[in-house]
């Protein structure tokens, strides 16, 4: 198995810094591009954020989706943060995480797909992009699209938090000792009932784009977009381009 390559560090060290000029450019450029987006037909939509961040990391892109005409939720889990029980310190450990978040969003779904009657659009941002994918594979009634942003599908050496949460976690697991397939078998497309747009970066300091993206397939469409990893959220062009994608489901 090849092991992919991360971000360089200077992408690293650069990507918070450049997320926060995404935040002031998105607070001069709000009016104009909700000006500029096609009227939403009000269908759900339901935000998904990254590891380590909360619903209110996509705050910004709820009200930008309510403000040209769809019915935007949040995900209502709190910090997308494993407990202690459940520290991550092996890759067993982390998909056994990743299947019980698929759980609970699962049961999100449920909620607003019997509030609504509709389908929900998923916009999951990261780590909350897997989650997605991994509903919108098991339950793809209630699942209108799928959109990802810089989601780490793909060999998780391939992101440069890999070492660092090594260390945060305590991991005394070897990594020559990992099944890594056992993650990477997660990106199985076991059906393409979804639409699934998939958007990525070379700019993003976090996630490499190789391992954002998934297999060739009719129902996926792969995006490539200029956007630090942490400003997927508040990126100006982020929020141009999916306004244009829900306006195409």
């Amino acid at each position: 198995m090849i092991v992919p390559t991360p971000p360089s560090l200077s992408l690293a060290m650069s990507d918070l810094p450049r997320s926060g000029l995404d935040i002031f450019r998105l607070t001069t450029r709000l009016s104009g591009l909700v000006r500029e987006a096609k009227q939403g037909d009000g269908h759900p939509v339901l935000t998904l954020p990254g590891y380590g961040g909360g619903d209110a990391s996509m705050l910004a892109m709820r009200h930008f989706f309510n403000r040209i005409g769809y019915n935007s939720f949040a995900l209502g889990l709190g910090i997308n943060f494993e407990p202690e029980e459940d520290r991550i310190r092996c890759i067993e450990d982390a998909c056994a995480f990743r299947e019980k978040m698929a759980d609970k969003v699962q049961q999100r779904v449920d909620e607003i797909y019997q509030q609504t009657g509709e389908p929900v659009t998923l916009v999951g941002w990261s780590m909350g992009g897997l989650y997605a994918f991994d509903v919108a594979q098991q339950s793809p009634q209630q699942v209108r699209q799928l959109i990802t942003l810089g989601s780490p599908f793909g060999d998780p050496r391939g992101t440069s938090m890999f070492n660092l949460m090594r260390t945060i976690n305590r991991s005394d697991v070897p990594v020559e000792e990992q099944d890594f397939s056992l993650w990477n078998d997660k990106a199985a497309i076991k059906t393409q009932d979804v639409p699934m747009k998939i958007v990525f970066s070379q700019a993003d300091g976090f996630v490499a784009p190789q391992i954002a993206m998934l297999a060739d397939h009719d129902c996926v469409e792969h995006i490539e977009i200029s956007a630090a990893h942490a400003g997927f959220t508040h990126n100006p062009q982020v929020f141009s381009l999916l306004a244009e994608l829900l306006s195409e489901s």
